[in-house]
């Protein structure tokens, strides 16, 4: 080795006196190192963190299977609304008016009631008629077919006033249906987040006329390899953790759904977690992750 040989036997002398000290830190490191890392030294300490996004169980955008104009808007966006109520109609006054003729038409019994009537006294004529032919024979047969034959007319045409009348109940049934159809309701309880149209706007059928959410339940959704998602079943408890602007809150949530499907392009499966909001610190959308053990 070139170099000074005073220089170079003290360096060895040195390391030979630093030997014992460096192999006791290094044994030491390594215990270290292993009590860490070992399965049985913290059973159930270590954490696997799976990243995912959130959103709302219900979050639905409404819209109409008819065309027209927008008369009344009753809501306005970031407002709250129940199950039923209507958030906007469109205009109905010809619906309307056909609903009242409709109703007119089939209320009217007046046929019905006649023909009813008329059945009656020919099925009695008809009796007195036959009584007569086979007590006295003072009545021919003809007219004792005339008689029945009169009478069947008559019965003929009361089935026919009544299907008549089932007809005009359906139609006036049909009528009200169409009129229903310019209301648009919630179908579920939530917020107002998007009116897409104002009062005088028109519309077509199926497009896109109010956006409602319910933020009080929740969904995380996340992906993850299949090893782990084997862990997983519905009903267990897990831990969430969510961001809310600056700070992330934990959550408790329930899997709902594993899927039973590994994804042929990422090899993930999906998870799906069910978390309560009704404090509504989380506002759905935002991203989480979902704390594991590691198995």
């Amino acid at each position: 080795m070139a170099g000074n040989p005073l220089i170079y036997g003290m360096g060895c002398e040195a390391l030979r006196e630093f030997a014992p000290l460096h192999r006791g830190l290094f044994s030491l490191l390594v215990v270290v190192v292993v009590l860490l890392w070992s399965p049985l030294s913290a059973p159930g300490q270590e954490k696997i963190s799976v990243s995912g996004i959130t959103e709302s169980i219900e979050d639905v955008t409404l819209s109409l299977s008819v065309a027209g104009t927008v008369s009344r808007v009753f809501f306005d966006e970031g407002d709250k609304v129940k199950r039923g109520q209507c958030i906007l109609e469109l205009d109905r006054r010809l619906e309307e008016l056909e609903v009242a003729r409709r109703k007119l038409i089939w209320e009217s019994k007046a046929e019905v009631e006649s023909a009813e009537a008329r059945v009656l006294t020919l099925k009695s004529q008809l009796k007195s008629t036959r009584d007569l032919f086979e007590s006295t024979g003072s009545v021919s047969r003809e007219e004792l077919e005339e008689k029945e034959l009169e009478y069947k007319l008559a019965v003929a045409e009361q089935k026919r006033l009544v299907m008549e009348e089932e007809k005009q109940r359906i139609e006036y049934e049909m009528a009200l249906e169409n009129l229903s159809k310019r209301r648009l309701p919630s179908p579920i309880g939530g917020v107002v987040i998007k009116l897409f149209l104002d009062v005088g706007e028109s519309c077509e059928p199926e497009q896109p006329l109010a956006h409602v959410v319910d933020p009080g339940k929740c969904l995380f959704i996340c992906n993850l390899e299949e090893w782990l998602g084997r862990t997983l079943k519905p009903g267990q408890v897990v831990d969430l953790a969510i961001r809310t602007g600056y700070e992330t809150i934990a959550k408790k949530g329930n899997i709902v759904f594993v899927s039973p499907v590994v994804d042929a392009a990422s090899g993930l499966l999906e998870v799906k977690a069910q978390f309560e909001n009704q404090d509504g610190e989380v506002r759905p959308g935002v991203a989480g992750s979902m704390l594991l053990k590691a198995p």
